[in-house]
């Protein structure tokens, strides 16, 4: 099966018309269940657990895809692959050959919390040893899915390890969720959660590894620029070039054009540097890594903003999709956002 035609397809007939509506709505189900009748919520999964287990370049350009069509269900449907590779990588046979499966098909939609990981000083969430099992408590700022997805992959520290638990969430004692107001990916159905001594049984527990291990690896991941960026600034400057074409407006066309090919230039880099990443992990290829993610994120907000200011007055509308790109680029400014990602953004904001 050829996923990312699948993700056009979807993108093209599902997604794109419905962006306005899902973006104040919320994510429906049944766009999830889209997708998993595609195979597009196991391309993280081994094959041997019905997933495709696609290579990296491939799933780079399904991301783009559905980000390009839609970056609010792109972001409900990303936070699925997580706690799948968590499964995937579980010793816990029993949670890995019930779970792995459901959560390939899109049988299970998965949510996942584990950016509190990365921030300094004391724990956000903790996991205390309760028995054979483990209690968790603590806050959890950003918990996308809510009441949509059936189990979530919750990361709590204990001491220099994190345990990474998969298991259902609803409001309980132990469980208070909080509304966000958020002005972008408010569809998402996203909350903050306050954990109060969370009964997590140990066949829940998919992974527990040293805190320092998993931030190594994860500033490793964050270096690089996600598709999504590409998606999103790619979208901005084909309703650009198009509504240039409407209006005869040989400004927009020729910015359209001037745009498109930084971003073909970027998206070629990043895509390089990624897979040398792999093989040759150097500090000078993460400070490039770094640094083109920062362009490619600077692009996406001066070309979204293009498209506003295009527009003119009917961009502000909720029902025009130049407003919910513009806030889309600046929400992925800070999604998997770390201090060195942060510093690089900084610079070349600063170089302008």
């Amino acid at each position: 099966m050829d996923l990312v035609a699948a993700a056009e397809r979807i993108g093209a007939a599902l997604l794109r018309p419905l962006a306005e509506t899902v973006d104040v709505d919320g994510v429906p189900r049944s766009h999830l269940d889209a997708l998993a009748a595609a195979g597009l919520l196991g391309i993280a999964a081994p094959t041997d657990a019905g997933g495709s287990d696609l290579t990296p370049a491939v799933a780079r350009r399904v991301v783009e895809t559905l980000a390009a069509a839609d970056a609010t269900t792109w972001f409900v449907w990303t936070q699925h692959h997580t706690p799948v590779r968590a499964v995937r990588r579980s010793s816990n046979t029993d949670l890995r050959s019930h779970l792995l499966p459901e959560l390939a098909a899109g049988r299970l939609i998965a949510g996942v919390a584990y950016t509190h990981l990365r921030r300094p000083g004391a724990p956000a969430l903790r996991a205390e040893p309760d028995g054979a099992g483990w209690r968790f408590t603590g806050d959890i700022a950003w918990l996308t899915s809510w009441n949509l997805a059936d189990v979530f992959c919750i990361a709590a520290q204990h001491r220099d390890d994190v345990v990474w638990a998969v298991l259902p969430l609803a409001a309980g004692p132990t469980v208070e969720p909080q509304p966000l107001a958020l002005a972008a990916m408010a569809g998402t159905h996203t909350v903050a959660v306050r954990l109060t001594g969370l009964r997590v049984p140990t066949e829940s527990v998919a992974v527990v590894e040293p805190l320092a291990q998993w931030r190594e690896q994860d500033a490793a991941r964050t270096a690089d620029v996600s598709p999504a960026v590409f998606g999103v600034t790619a979208d901005a400057l084909r309703r650009l070039a198009v509504l240039g074409e409407e209006r005869a407006d040989e400004s927009m066309r020729a910015l359209a054009g001037e745009l498109g090919r930084r971003l073909d230039t970027l998206r070629a880099q990043a895509d390089e540097l990624a897979d040398q990443a792999v093989t040759e992990p150097t500090e000078d290829l993460t400070h490039a890594r770094l640094a083109t993610r920062a362009a490619a994120h600077v692009l996406s907000v001066h070309a979204t903003t293009a498209l506003v200011a295009a527009g003119g007055g009917r961009s502000m509308s909720l029902d025009n999709a130049a407003q919910r790109l513009a806030r889309t680029a600046t929400f992925l400014l800070v999604q998997g956002q770390t201090g060195p990602v942060r510093s690089a953004t900084l610079q070349v904001l600063a170089s302008r």
